[in-house]
């Protein structure tokens, strides 16, 4: 059973490589030819979705971590989590306008990429814990 989970858990992992690795390319060559056409404008609408993106996959990520027990990738998958998010944050700031743009274009589908990460760690770890005891 434990070998079927951590298989589970490296095709998760594959995957979310694979998906959200497209994601991320396609959102940026996107956000680059809107930047260089000059048509980059800061301007949107928010639906309250953002919101979803934005705050729930990083406590789902540190609560899954945390789940996943204190193996070593567990805790590098968190360490790694909070050196992305706030180079996202803290680096397009020195940067200018179009860094900026250019982070917030890929902060969701990173975002979803540590989640999926975070999952698979989950279920590939021997001691699985409930996630209420975080």
């Amino acid at each position: 059973m434990e070998k079927r989970r951590q298989l589970l858990g490296r095709i998760m992992f594959g995957l979310d490589v694979l998906v959200c690795g497209v994601w991320i390319y396609w959102t940026t060559t996107s956000m680059m030819r809107m930047l260089a056409s000059g048509s980059g404008g800061v301007g949107a609408v928010s639906t309250g979705v953002e919101l979803f993106f934005t705050v729930l996959p990083p406590v789902i990520t540190i609560a899954l971590a945390r789940a996943a027990g204190s193996t070593r990738l567990a805790r590098y998958w968190r360490n790694a989590h909070l050196a992305v998010t706030l180079a996202m944050i803290i680096l397009p700031l020195l940067g200018g306008l179009d860094l900026i743009m250019l982070s917030i274009a890929v902060f969701q589908p990173v975002q979803v990429f540590f989640v999926i990460g975070a999952f698979a760690i989950w279920i590939a770890s021997p001691q699985r814990k409930p996630l209420r005891d975080w």
